[in-house]
């Protein structure tokens, strides 16, 4: 394909894209599509995307479009020639991902719909046995966990940013509409035509994910990421856990492979630059503009701050904070300018237990223990760190209703606090 071809192919996809984004019909869009491409490659799709969100427009209007994006291209992408020939190896972690993709289309079309339909004619004996099949799918948060903490983190490292923001969020909605499907048909008093829309929606929402992740974020990191990282995400999976399926073989790459993955490692470093380049392009025309971006709010009981202040904050509370979630995994830590202990962020989405020595790993289960039974809220200690006094406290974090939510941890170094005599008042 000659260089005005690919240009002009862009240009009619940021069309049929911005057209819908505008409000245009599917269908319109769709012919348009029908028109102008026999097939499509997805990195032709993504840096359409791109571009859109360089322009200006905000991820999350893709977010909600990215369904509907999916079904103009189905039927259309092509296959592309992978650098990696081993993905469909056990333990690799694409054929790992696409297995529990088995397990989620069968839970959906083999179960939980023919369960809605015995319902619907009138068997309301199944309605526990509706719960269990929602509460086993909601396993897919560990299978979308896996994918954003380590394979988004290494599509980013490569410039491929665009994907991962819109993906994620789709993630989130899908996890909210399967929490609160597991509500409303744990109710004895729930309305079963008013649960049919949710219910298909939230289906129809998963089937489309299963096709965003197999036939669009596959082939293009298929193309960028190397053995050496597909061998690193397959070692740190276990750390995330796996939905579905038994935990599979570490992968390791053969001797074959690597052979073919020398041969196509120019392809690669190509695929690399092009992502790159986008992605510095892109922050560049961010920093000329002189468009004034909206200020984001958090909105709080005692007041409101927004992004830039919470970080500000942050970095310059004198203690380091670490809140680990309810699941026992490390969501957030404060970068404040001289850490107590370091912390990177490999450690985000890891078991808290596994973040610290064997010797007091026993110590951090109990602790989490008792604040998930709710018979203790906070547990304290100090040590000696060298020269310094080293203050180390948790705190259950819990809602309104006292649901347990998770853990803050909280250190100090006390050195200087300790050493502290007389008097210094504000006007000295």
């Amino acid at each position: 394909m000659t260089k005005e071809r690919a240009v002009e192919r862009q240009k009619k996809l940021i069309e049929i894209l911005g057209l819908l984004h505008e409000g245009g019909h599917f269908e319109e869009a769709k012919k348009m599509f029908d028109e102008s491409f026999s097939d499509v490659d997805v990195s032709e799709i993504t840096s359409a995307e791109r571009e859109l969100i360089a322009g200006g427009l905000d991820p999350a209007e893709i977010q909600k479009l990215c369904t509907v994006h999916a079904s103009v291209f189905k039927g259309a992408i092509k296959d592309i020639h992978h650098s990696n020939y081993e993905h469909e190896t056990p333990g690799h972690p694409v054929h790992t991902l696409k297995l529990e993709n088995i397990v989620i289309k069968s839970l959906l079309h083999d179960e939980l719909l023919p369960l809605f339909e015995k319902i619907v004619k009138g068997d309301l004996t199944l309605q526990n046995k509706i719960v269990t099949v929602l509460e086993d799918l909601y396993q897919i948060d560990t299978h979308y966990k896996r994918k954003e903490m380590l394979i988004f983190s290494y599509m980013e490292k490569y410039g491929i940013t665009a994907p991962p923001q819109v993906m994620w969020g789709v993630d989130d909605d899908i996890r909210s509409e399967i929490k609160q499907l597991i509500t409303d048909f744990s109710d004895p008093k729930f309305i079963i035509n008013q649960l049919r829309e949710p219910l298909f929606e939230m289906v129809e929402n998963v089937d489309e994910m299963i096709f965003k992740e197999e036939e669009i974020m596959i082939p293009m990191v298929l193309e960028v990421f190397s053995l050496e990282d597909w061998e690193e995400i397959s070692e740190n999976s276990f750390d995330i856990g796996f939905a579905f399926i038994p935990k599979p073989l570490i992968y390791k790459a053969s001797d074959a492979a690597k052979e073919v993955s020398l041969e196509h490692e120019p392809r690669r470093l190509a695929a690399i630059q092009e992502s790159i380049q986008f992605s510095q392009a892109q922050q560049k025309s961010m920093k000329s503009e002189e468009v004034k971006e909206e200020t984001v709010f958090v909105n709080l009981p005692t007041g409101k701050l927004n992004i830039e202040e919470m970080k500000a904050m942050f970095s310059v509370l004198p203690v380091d904070l670490t809140v680990v979630d309810a699941d026992d995994r490390v969501r957030f830590y404060s970068e404040g300018p001289d850490r107590v202990f370091p912390r990177t962020t490999s450690v985000l989405g890891r078991e808290v237990v596994n973040c610290h020595p064997p010797k007091s790993m026993h110590m951090v289960e109990k602790i989490l223990e008792e604040f998930k039974a709710g018979t203790k809220d906070d547990a304290d200690f100090w040590i000696d760190l060298g020269p310094r006094k080293v203050y180390i406290r948790y705190f259950a974090l819990r809602d309104e209703n006292k649901t347990y939510l998770g853990c803050l941890e909280v250190t100090q170094d006390v050195t200087k606090i300790q050493a502290l005599e007389g008097q210094k008042r504000l006007l000295d």
